[in-house]
């Protein structure tokens, strides 16, 4: 089988970037967000399924479990990196239980005031971005704070993506799983991407490319393209000029900066109140 790793991470700490980046590199195809987990996860809760208890025949099942990576990259070329959510407990154990090689996982990681900001950019860009569409869809007779803190809230609300990332990467690190992890913060991606690119190949342990870091494309990988359309807003176009840090003009409410600016993670530790 060739090789895969993996790169994961919180939404708007760079993924498309790095992906973008990466496949510079003729030996490298970093995909976008990929369904491999979500398949792996079908697959396992097939045993629950009343045709499979009542013919539980489970080495059958998890041959297909087994060669999932095999099947999913058989044409794609070189060295895939993949974009997966593996490091929520479920899937991780997944991971660690069918994928026939070592793990090695990328964790894109950003201050969460900053993750905030971001989305509400978008909202702002983007009328149809699906954060507005849920706004727009609450009962107006329940809303009680301004839009902006309505959006945060929904933003950061219980198993959305942003919440799914704090909770599985505390998990990971309680559960003594940092060896399978490097992280990677997006300011740090910004500011000096070249050093982040090698720790990046040298956690792999793939051969070093001399990547350029403006002029950059969007992220193709097996020829083919994000379509943002069903999120409404561009949420994997990258600035292709140059690399350089981007802060948003955005006041949060001081309630959304007093509850969240202590989750954030460094050099791979969870800081909550600081």
């Amino acid at each position: 089988m060739k090789q895969v790793y993996f790169y994961t991470g919180f939404p708007r700490a760079g993924n498309t970037l790095l992906a973008c980046i990466l496949n510079q590199n003729p030996s490298v195809n970093a995909t976008g967000h990929s369904i491999v987990p979500e398949i792996l996860y079908q697959i396992e809760s097939l045993k629950q399924h009343p045709v499979y208890e009542v013919f539980p025949d489970e080495a059958s099942l998890e041959n297909i479990s087994k060669n999932i990576f095999k099947s999913y990259y058989q044409d794609w070329d070189n060295i895939v990196i993949e974009r997966g959510d593996w490091i929520t407990p479920f899937n991780f154990n997944l991971l660690r239980k069918y994928f026939p090689s070592e793990i090695k996982i990328v964790v894109l990681i950003r201050g969460v005031l900053d993750i905030i900001k971001s989305y509400l950019n978008l909202c702002a860009k983007n009328p149809n971005f699906y954060v507005n569409g849920e706004y727009n869809n609450l009962d107006p007779t329940t809303i009680h704070q301004s839009e902006i803190e309505e959006k945060c809230d929904l933003i950061m609300k219980k198993e959305e993506y942003v919440d799914t990332m704090l909770y599985s990467i505390k998990w990971m690190l309680d559960n003594n799983n940092r060896k399978y992890l490097h992280f990677v913060h997006y300011d740090d991606l910004v500011k000096n991407p070249e050093k982040v690119i090698n720790g990046v190949y040298k956690f792999y342990n793939i051969k070093p490319y001399q990547h350029r870091y403006t002029h950059l494309k969007q992220l193709t990988a097996n020829n083919i393209q994000y379509n943002d359309e069903r999120l409404g807003g561009e949420m994997h176009t990258i600035r292709t000029n140059k690399i350089e840090p981007l802060e948003h003009d955005i006041s949060l409410p001081p309630r959304i900066v007093t509850q969240y600016s202590g989750m954030n993670f460094r050099e791979g530790v969870f800081q909550q109140g600081t």
